[in-house]
């Protein structure tokens, strides 16, 4: 062969490398082979960072507050649920036991959320938007992807978008991971947290009942139009004695749920309340109630 000839062959395979391993990036498989490219992309089980491209979400998620800022305007109600708190402060996992009239949103559990990622979820957050969108948002131990995907760099080049295999959706990973039924969605997810100015969010929208909320329950719901008030919010905590103390808070609650309510609070000693406060401000009216579980659950919230 001509040496010639040789050098350049090798110097075009180097350059035909370089290319394949820039695809790679944005691939989840680790090898170029058809049988394997088939199989899942498996990360190793990481503590501090997902083992994937491109820049990861960091957005604390200690309550529904931190969830709502990730959030767009048009977000109509949100749960919020602290896994981590719950499981090491009580025998069994009580949110999984709250009544629909209560809660008045269905309540997303840690089992769901888990088998989307085959790991274990620390806090939960979901919400839905007049659009019929969703957005998911979990931490979770170990950091790993289980899942086959292709990723896409974000429209500002920073974040890697995997766009799912297994099921329908975006994910984002990160602390915490993002979750939405569309590329399109994700991105207007990573636009909120990415903006220089502080953009509209679903914040803005639940600010009335939020500025009155309590910032220590593991269990939180906000929902707007909820029929007996145009915002609606509920906290439960587990206290140190096995007690719950629920708050709920309603911006310009109807007529009838606020005369019923306060007609409930004048028997609540008497039913096995410890502590049963209503109070009124303007177009808020706030209620803190403490007893046993099923006192607290079941008592009306309208």
């Amino acid at each position: 062969m001509n040496p010639k000839i040789g050098v350049q062959l090798i110097a075009a395979f180097m350059i035909l490398s370089m290319i394949l391993s820039s695809v790679a990036y944005f691939i989840g498989s680790d090898d170029s082979s058809e049988e394997d490219n088939n199989q899942p992309y498996i990360n190793n089980p990481q503590t501090e960072y997902f083992n994937v491209g491109g820049k990861q979400v960091f957005h604390s998620l200690n309550s529904i507050a931190d969830g709502l800022q990730m959030s767009n305007p048009q977000t109509f109600e949100a749960q919020f649920l602290d896994v981590e708190y719950i499981e090491s402060t009580a025998p069994e996992p009580w949110n999984e036991q709250l009544p629909l009239n209560l809660t008045t949103v269905y309540v997303r559990n840690k089992v769901e959320v888990d088998n989307l990622y085959m790991t274990s979820s620390k806090q939960i957050y979901f919400s839905q938007d007049l659009n019929n969108e969703f957005l998911l948002l979990s931490t979770m131990t170990p950091k790993i992807v289980s899942f086959e995907y292709i990723g896409l760099p974000s429209s500002d080049n920073q974040y890697l978008l995997l766009s799912r295999l297994d099921t329908t959706g975006t994910n984002v990973m990160g602390e915490p991971t993002i979750f939405t039924p569309t590329r399109e969605s994700a991105e207007a997810v990573i636009s909120i947290i990415e903006s220089f100015a502080v953009p509209p969010t679903a914040y803005d929208t639940f600010s009335p009942v939020l500025n009155y909320s309590d910032d220590y329950s593991e269990f939180q719901v906000v929902k707007s139009q909820a029929g007996f008030a145009d915002l609606y919010y509920l906290g439960l905590h587990r206290n140190d004695d096995g007690s719950f103390t629920r708050t709920t808070i309603y911006y310009y609650p109807s007529a009838e749920s606020a005369a019923h309510i306060s007609e409930l609070a004048l028997s609540g000693s008497e039913r096995g309340f410890s502590q049963y406060d209503v109070t009124t401000e303007e177009d808020i009216l706030k209620v803190v109630l403490t007893g046993e579980f099923s006192l607290v659950t079941g008592e009306d919230i309208e």
